[in-house]
């Protein structure tokens, strides 16, 4: 047989046993798909995990990168460092980096900054889906940073339908070149339009008692009205709370711990008098707890502070030293001094008590008003009750008389014969505890409660009392009117669902905590919503007003771990 047969009948049997060219066209290309999925797949995996160590870091407010990012550099910044750390125990992360192409690695400081700059639109993106049509209320503060510029946040409080009761939710951090009434109020109008916020969809706005922001004639609040004449102004009841407090016992804080050797005498002091150490607090503007703190430690250290002064003026060589200590000495051994410890110490305690419920980021209006008022009350019974003041007095002459401070007799004003020539029309106190009472005790307790009343009287308060008659169903026709006035309600309606409503078996009864979030899950359920829907939605409106700009607050303190002392030269955009 030729050469030529052997080939063809080799041919023939090749040709007859192989697959047709488009089929094995369709096989490569399948092959090719799968091997570009699998690729797709692999680097999802991978920028899954560079997107966890972003939102960890973006979490936690560390930054990013490093001085320095050589390969034989020790530090590389916290992104990278990271990065290598996973790199021992992963073995994707490990494959790609060192058999990944080295141009398409995902760790430069470009991707880092896409990755930071996706999230934050998705996040963006998300929020403007949960707010749309919603009704919302505007919570707002501004303080200057480390790079001395000055930042506006922005909060936002709404009613989440999926968990059944109000969420306060933070939108942005926006830097103003000025703080006049005017540029507040159009950065404000910018991030309202940016997530698409209608004017007539906000119920209230709650700022602090600035006249920038609460000015009835040119602030923002204002200006707000003028965009939709229904919306509501709080003025943040921690603010009111702090404002009716006043200074205390700042200058011990700065004597004792403005100097680390002073510090560790009152230390030394305090251990071997086998006595609890407690930190004593400076006065601050912004820490609304700092009052009743300075004053607990200075009454819980006060033998121990006397001792420790008494050393420090026995020791020093420094003259200015000793003339401080010599005068903080003659203020903690005055008498008028220990009674002001120990009045304002419970005084102190329960507005911290009251300070600090108001601060939770759950409470509304209802409940805010009804501590508020048992604050005043129980500020009333200090000051009508005798055996109140009885105790107090009776506690600073007890330490007085251990200390060996004597107690002063009650002074006698001397009266100008040009004002009066009869001395038997005047008043004289007859013994120091009168004296103390009157002058002191009921006058400080007099300011605190006409405090009270005049500041936490605000344009809501009639709206409150509503809502609390409402609640136990006790409502009048002026409540109903306020209530339809207040939230865009036709009267008829509303009356008749009350009347549905007090008729109705099984109502939340004896609910003490939460009320309004107990009646909205109530009626919620069981298809109530279509049967008082009015009712449903005064509720619901309620509870997004804001009580306080706590919110704000601790935007601020996240803002001071974001923004350091080594990172103050951050951009606008970065920060945001």
């Amino acid at each position: 047989m030729s050469k030529v047969h052997l080939n063809s009948s080799t041919s023939l049997t090749n040709f007859l046993n192989l697959k047709p060219i488009d089929i094995i066209l369709d096989e490569n290309r399948e092959l090719l798909h799968s091997q570009k999925e699998q690729t797709r797949l692999k680097n999802r995996q991978i920028m899954k995990r560079l997107i966890d160590i972003t939102v960890c870091l973006g979490i936690g407010g560390k930054p990013f990168r490093g001085h320095s990012e050589k390969s034989n550099d020790i530090h590389k910044g916290l992104f990278l460092d990271i990065v290598g750390l996973l790199k021992k125990y992963d073995p994707i992360l490990n494959e790609h980096l060192n058999s990944g192409p080295k141009n398409a690695l995902y760790c430069s400081n470009r991707i880092q900054n896409d990755l930071i700059f996706s999230i934050s639109q998705l996040m963006k993106r998300q929020l403007k889906y949960c707010i749309q049509d919603k009704k919302i209320s505007l919570i707002s503060d501004e303080m200057s940073d480390l790079g001395h510029h000055e930042q506006l946040s922005i909060v936002i409080k709404y009613f989440d339908d999926i968990k059944c009761s109000a969420v306060e939710q933070f939108l942005t951090m926006k830097r103003i070149k000025s703080v006049n009434a005017q540029s507040i109020f159009n950065t404000l109008s910018d991030v309202i339009e940016e997530y698409n916020i209608k004017w007539e969809n906000i119920v209230s706005t709650c700022f602090d008692g600035a006249e920038t922001m609460a000015g009835s004639t040119a602030g923002v609040q204002t200006k707000f009205k003028e965009k939709n004449k229904n919306i509501f102004f709080v003025h943040c009841y921690g603010h009111c709370l702090n404002l009716i407090l006043v200074d205390s016992v700042g200058l011990v804080y700065n004597f004792i711990e403005g100097s680390c050797s002073r510090h560790a005498i009152f230390e030394q002091i305090v251990n071997s008098t086998n006595a609890k150490l407690k930190t004593l607090k400076s006065l601050s503007n912004t820490r609304w707890a700092c009052r009743s703190e300075a004053v607990s430690a200075v009454k819980i250290n006060y033998s121990s502070l006397l001792v420790a002064i008494e050393e420090i003026i026995d020791s020093t060589k420094q003259s200015e030293i000793r003339v401080k200590g010599l005068g903080i000495m003659y203020q903690l051994k005055k008498f008028e001094f220990i009674f002001a410890l120990e009045m304002f110490h419970p005084i102190l305690s329960a507005v911290l008590k009251v300070s600090t419920f108001l601060q939770t980021s759950n409470i509304n209006l209802l409940t805010a008003v009804e501590v508020v008022d048992s604050l005043k009350e129980s500020l009333k019974k200090m000051r009508n009750e005798e055996y109140e003041f009885q105790n107090i007095y009776k506690n600073t002459v007890k330490l007085c008389t251990d200390i060996d401070i004597q107690i002063p007799a009650a002074k006698k004003r001397k009266i100008s014969s040009k004002i009066d020539t009869s001395h038997t029309s005047q008043y004289f106190f007859k013994t120091k505890e009168e004296e103390m009472k009157l002058i002191v005790y009921n006058t400080a307790l007099d300011q605190m409660i006409n405090g009270i009343s005049i500041r936490f009287n605000q344009e809501t308060i009639n709206m409150i009392k509503s809502i609390a008659n409402l609640i136990i169903l006790q409502t009048n026709d002026e409540d109903i009117c306020t209530l339809a006035s207040s939230f865009n309600l036709d009267t008829e309606t509303l009356q008749t669902e009350i009347r549905l409503l007090q008729n109705y078996d099984s109502v939340p009864q004896n609910v003490l905590k939460n009320k309004c979030d107990e009646w909205i899950k109530w009626l919620s359920s069981c298809d109530r919503q279509n049967i008082f829907p009015s009712i449903l939605k005064v509720l619901k409106l309620f509870v997004t007003i804001p009580v306080t700009s706590c919110s704000c607050e601790r935007t601020f303190s996240k803002l001071n771990m974001v923004k350091t002392k080594l990172r103050s030269t951050m951009g606008q955009e970065r920060l945001d």
